[in-house]
């Protein structure tokens, strides 16, 4: 059989980039295209220097409109930016180049910079940064001496080069791992650093820069931490003011949290967070005292910049906190007696109900139950693997400086950036509402029964009945309709109240607010069927904001409220609202549900609650849950474990926990009759 002659794959093919760009079928675009893009696009690849310069101005200020830049991208200016822009000969239309593409990536998407940086951007950006260095380390002709506007000229290049960079490691994380590889540019923010005259714009920027490089980023820590010139400066611009201060402290905070420093591990002196909240709160003060409402639009040093910022990182240190004081000073729940592989495969005696037995095997195995009993030892041990307490090894958790700073020093001025009658801007507010929301989680992972930290906790008890009269009641007051906001201060109440085991005191109407909020908010959820595994979910990322949603959110306070010492009528109403949502299952999510049960393992844990056996046991709760159980179980069952991972894992988990819950009820029921 004769062979077919090979196709010429290259024959014919048009060059895509000359093609005849279609106008838009819209007038209003088409009018835009002819009146301002294409004249502009066609100065800019003009033979006069003076035309090209001004287009490329021009188009630096129209990019912030959208419709101006969805067509100067359809005109490919991208292609025209790398091909003859970035290369003129003039550095004045070069770096406008440079700050076109900066605002292309500060306007679009991901895509955009994921776009660059197949393009190869990284290697151009490379080659400007040299220049960049010759000119400012040039020997013949020193910086300092260079005119004015030739100075200016080369910090605006340096900028639009910097904030380019940041936002391409923010854009993947294949990016990022590519910038750090790159010496090049690491030795060029730090050479910025220590270059004397650099104006404070760059200095902020390039701090910022290393803000987003640094996050998680371990291979890039490690070489700052191994370079004392880097850390010391880092160190020293710590101690300036304004927002080059707060951005350092950003920066140094990345690095203490990937290298693992905390007040009880730091190789010296003064690197920790501890060292940084006294400077992010001079900091705030000083912006507070000087804000005069500039949005977010103005320049990087305005107020509120400088209060958001500082927010953000305080935020960022109480979860960094939480996680450490875990891991330093509480014994980690290491689960159950027997991993939890599938609930499909549970044993009947372990789940306590098997909707798929058949009548003989139910019978069996209530007569095992009741022949057995379990004495006081069996009962207590089994009911911490419900609730997850334990002996912990550690009575104390010693000093800590970065708790202690959060709690007494952070907080109360937090608290007044976040009041609802505060002069400050939404931004501003909704930053001290999620650092405050931060911090209540931190101090709610501490167990100060043990006696402890009494000092610091009697201190944190009176200002979470402020946070809780000052922010959270006056917006339950307000009914409010805004489900953002909502959300933020129900997360608020659930970690304020759970920090303090629910001792705070409400007004009468609040705990029924918060049930009418679940209702609400379950209208904005997505279909229950949905969460429960019974229909496609899109992805993970939906798996997890279930745990992170508004109704789950309410449980979680309400749970908290409900814990002894609550009075007995707040306990039944609540009791009887977690005991609705079970027993309204497959309705309820599963998210919900899980919830739900653990708030009750929590809440009736003990028998001697004054509210255990005039409501647990008087409202019929113990057979009611009963009931459930085979619900619960078919829930957990229905949820596809290989697309919802978590939420099967936690789905069997409350399985066996309720188990155990109902073993642990009973034979406390048992001895206590005796």
């Amino acid at each position: 059989m004769g062979k077919s002659k090979p196709r010429n794959r290259q024959r014919n093919r048009a060059d895509p980039t000359s093609k005849p760009i279609k106008p838009p079928a819209d007038p209003e675009l088409a009018a835009i295209r002819e009146q301002r893009i294409l004249p502009v696009l066609k100065d800019l690849q003009s033979a006069d220097l003076k035309a090209r310069s001004a287009a490329a101005s021009a188009i630096s200020n129209i990019i912030e409109d959208t419709k101006c830049r969805k067509l100067l991208l359809r005109e490919q200016i991208v292609r025209i930016l790398f091909e003859q822009t970035l290369t003129d000969s003039n550095l004045d239309t070069r770096s406008a180049g440079w700050g076109i593409l900066r605002n292309l990536a500060l306007e679009e998407e991901a895509d955009f910079c994921i776009h660059l940086y197949r393009q190869d951007v990284l290697t151009a950006i490379e080659g400007t940064v040299k220049t960049i260095i010759q000119t400012i380390e040039s020997q013949d002709q020193p910086f300092t001496k260079l005119p004015k506007p030739q100075q200016a000229l080369v910090w605006n290049l340096t900028n639009s080069i910097v904030n380019l960079i940041s936002s391409l490691s923010e854009a993947q994380d294949e990016i990022l791992e590519a910038i750090s590889k790159l010496s090049t540019l690491t030795n060029f923010l730090f050479g910025l650093l220590s270059f004397d005259p650099t104006t404070k714009d760059v200095q902020n920027e390039v701090l910022s820069c290393l803000m987003a490089l640094t996050e998680d980023n371990e291979r890039l820590v490690q070489e700052i931490t191994d370079n004392d010139t880097w850390l010391k400066k880092l160190l020293e611009l710590k101690n300036s003011d304004g927002i080059v201060a707060v951005s350092a402290c950003g920066v140094l905070h990345n690095i203490f949290t990937t290298m693992g420093w905390s007040d009880h591990n730091m190789p010296f002196e003064g690197v920790s967070d501890a060292a940084l909240i006294p400077v992010l709160l001079q900091s705030i003060q000083n912006a507070d005292s000087t804000s005069n409402g500039i949005n977010g639009d103005a320049a990087h040093s305005s107020p509120d910049q400088i209060l958001q910022l500082a927010l953000e990182i305080t935020a960022s240190i109480a979860t960094s906190l939480q996680e450490a004081l875990e891991n330093s000073h509480e014994k980690e729940f290491e689960g159950f007696e027997d991993p939890i592989e599938d609930v499909d495969e549970m044993d009947a005696e372990d789940v306590d109900v098997d909707v798929d037995a058949d009548d003989k095997e139910e019978e069996e195995m209530k007569e095992d139950e009741d022949d057995y009993e379990m004495n006081d030892e069996e009962i207590e041990a089994d009911m911490d693997l419900v609730t997850g307490d334990g002996p912990d090894d550690e009575d104390s958790l010693g000093d800590e400086p970065t708790l202690d700073h959060l709690v007494r020093s952070a907080a109360p001025k937090i608290l007044n950036l976040a009041r609802p009658d505060s002069s400050k801007s939404t931004e501003v507010q909704n930053a001290a509402l999620s650092t405050l929301n931060n911090i209540s989680w931190t101090i709610s992972s501490i167990d100060f029964s043990t006696g402890h930290l009494s000092s610091l906790r009697d201190f944190w008890a009176a200002l979470s009945q402020q946070i809780w009269d000052e922010l959270i009641s006056p917006v339950l007051a307000s009914n409010t309709a805004d489900i953002e906001l909502a959300s933020t201060i129900t997360s608020l109440a659930w970690a304020v109240s759970r920090s303090v085991q629910g001792q705070i005191n409400v007004k009468p109407e609040e705990p029924q607010k918060f049930m009418a909020l679940y209702h609400a908010s379950k209208k904005l959820d997505e279909p229950a069927e949905e969460q429960n595994g019974n229909a496609g979910k899109k992805g993970g990322e939906d798996e997890k904001d279930a745990f992170q949603s508004l109704p789950v959110k309410t449980i979680g306070v309400l749970g908290t409220l409900a814990l002894s010492p609550a009075p007995i009528d707040l306990n039944r109403q609540i009791g009887i609202f977690l005991l609705t949502l079970l027993t309204s299952l497959p309705s309820t999510p599963a998210a919900d549900t899980i919830e739900a049960l653990n708030a009750i393992f929590d809440i009736y844990s003990d028998k001697e609650y004054a509210f255990d056996e005039a409501v647990f046991w008087g409202n019929g709760f113990y057979k009611h849950l009963e009931e459930t159980a085979p619900k619960v179980k078919k829930m957990s069952k229905g949820i596809d474990k290989r697309k919802f991972g978590e939420l099967r894992s936690r789905a069997d988990e409350v399985v066996v926990n309720l188990g155990r819950f109902l073993r642990y009820k009973k034979g406390e029921k048992e001895g206590k009759s005796k």
